[in-house]
């Protein structure tokens, strides 16, 4: 279960909006047309699909609460991008090596699910729970094999993981000065999780 009672739907529902608010101001700042935003909340049914599917393809822990409840989450222009890939995307990654070996910096086992504007993987391990962001590497077909410079442990758990995208998010729209005043802006708890740019070729 989800030890920290991180509450996902509140997530889903307090990230919706803000992508949108996102999305419509961005243009005018940044003088081109953003990207395709979107964060999926599912219904129980569905949710409960996604778990059964998940768990016949060996994934365990948070990345099943995580898709009982929640599906894609789109988010292409804050910083580099961050794409979750939707519980189906995250099935057929695995069946084609996203439920990988990791070795060189790391002797692990690890499952894909999210990618970051540059092609890079983020990925949970079952052992530790931490999330992970893989930064190219060379693949065999069997394991990837990284170097010391191409694995980070950015977030102690998937809970921290989602909630300093939040934090991401609510400071984008907080450092945008025309929208200001649309912002009920953040709070300034530290987070657990390492600062980085939001690093889905795999997935995407």
């Amino acid at each position: 279960m989800n030890d920290s009672a991180f509450n996902l739907r509140e997530w889903g529902e307090e990230m919706a909006p803000l992508a949108v608010a996102f999305a419509d101001g961005f243009e005018e700042v940044h003088s081109y047309s953003p990207g395709e935003y979107s964060v999926e909340t599912v219904t129980a049914q569905d949710g409960a699909r996604a778990v059964a599917l998940l768990a016949g393809e060996g994934v365990t822990g948070a990345l099943l609460e995580y898709y009982a409840t929640l599906g894609a989450v789109e988010l292409p222009d804050l910083h580099i991008g961050i794409w979750i890939a939707d519980a189906e995307r995250v099935a057929e990654g695995i069946l084609a090596g996203a439920l990988m070996p990791v070795t060189g910096a790391v002797d692990d086992t690890v499952t894909v699910f999210a990618t970051d504007g540059g092609g890079n993987l983020y990925a949970v391990s079952p052992s530790t729970g931490s999330v992970c962001h893989l930064i190219g590497g060379s693949w065999d077909g069997t394991r990837l094999d990284v170097s010391e410079t191409g694995f980070r442990v950015v977030a102690p758990d998937l809970w921290a993981f989602l909630d300093q995208l939040r934090q991401d998010l609510r400071q984008a729209l907080a450092e945008r000065p025309a929208l200001k005043a649309k912002v009920t802006c953040c709070d300034n708890s530290e987070s657990h999780v390492v600062s980085d740019a939001w690093s889905p070729e795999h997935l995407r």
